[in-house]
């Protein structure tokens, strides 16, 4: 059976800004005839990254045939959190019948640099030998 849902991503990279956050969108299209009620999940890579993954607006919307929406994504990382690569998606179902009815959209990667090295302080006490 086909994909009841086209879902594209805006970017496949998201670049986080200074505090640890950002945002992508996708759109999310019926490809179906008829219209279909669809709840969208998101699916984190590691799993630990799902908290930090929040959709603004409704999980559960009304597609009319042929119709799309948009969903955003925001991603707010907890000071503290490993550096390191981080993947995520947003899936769809039809709720009327989830375990048949459902897509899988397009993989958006995240990396949290890992914090840079603390300066060491100058040591001073070379100052008073000399």
């Amino acid at each position: 059976m086909p994909s009841p849902f086209a879902i594209t991503a805006a970017t496949n990279t998201v670049f986080l800004d200074s505090n640890h956050q950002g945002q992508v969108s996708f759109t999310v299209s019926n490809t179906t005839a008829h219209n279909i009620r669809g709840r969208a999940h998101l699916v984190a890579q590691p799993a630990t990254a799902g908290p930090w993954l929040k959709p603004l607006g409704e999980a559960e919307r009304d597609f009319a045939s042929a119709g799309s929406q948009q969903y955003i994504v925001q991603i707010a990382v907890p000071s503290g959190a490993p550096a390191g690569d981080y993947t995520f998606r947003l899936d769809m179902v039809d709720v009327a019948n989830p375990d048949d009815n459902f897509s899988e959209g397009p993989t958006v990667k995240f990396v949290l640099a890992a914090p840079p090295p603390m300066k060491k302080p100058f040591p001073w006490w070379i100052v008073a030998v000399a």
